[in-house]
């Protein structure tokens, strides 16, 4: 919720985790992994549109003068999505334990890779569009 002060790989360490998280639990827990992946894909594409337009209006990077560090503003946005994550990947590991048999079930491997690609896409999309955004207004684009 506050603004933090980082450098501007560390901007892209909450999505990368995001999506190995995700894509370890479409390898290690789906009988259809390949399948799952395709899934995975489009939601990342579908998430990252989402995380896109939600960032578009927010507070902007600022870079902190005479450092390379950037100033991230802070917002609720970051820490809902979060816990978004951690509720969906809960249920969708407790649906697993509870089923065992769903991990063979093609629509349910199909669904676990979608969300897994939704919701990391949209800590995708907020982070490009926080990146790039600063820099088209740099170039006068």
């Amino acid at each position: 919720m506050n603004d933090r002060e980082m450098e501007v790989k560390r901007l892209f360490l909450l999505p990368l985790i995001f999506l190995f998280w995700g894509g370890s639990g479409v390898i290690n827990e789906l009988a259809f992994p390949h399948w799952g992946m395709v899934s995975m894909l489009a939601g990342l594409l579908i998430g990252g549109s989402v995380g896109w337009l939600l960032w578009r209006s927010g507070p902007r990077l600022r870079i902190k003068e005479g450092t390379d560090l950037i100033i991230r503003p802070g917002t609720p946005l970051t820490l809902i999505f979060i816990i978004v994550a951690f509720a969906t990947k809960f249920a969708l590991i407790f649906f697993l334990n509870v089923e065992p048999n769903l991990k063979y079930a093609f629509n349910f491997n199909l669904m676990f890779g979608l969300l897994s690609g939704i919701i990391d896409g949209v800590f995708w999309g907020g982070t490009l569009n926080l990146y790039f955004t600063p820099r088209q207004a740099e170039k006068g684009i």
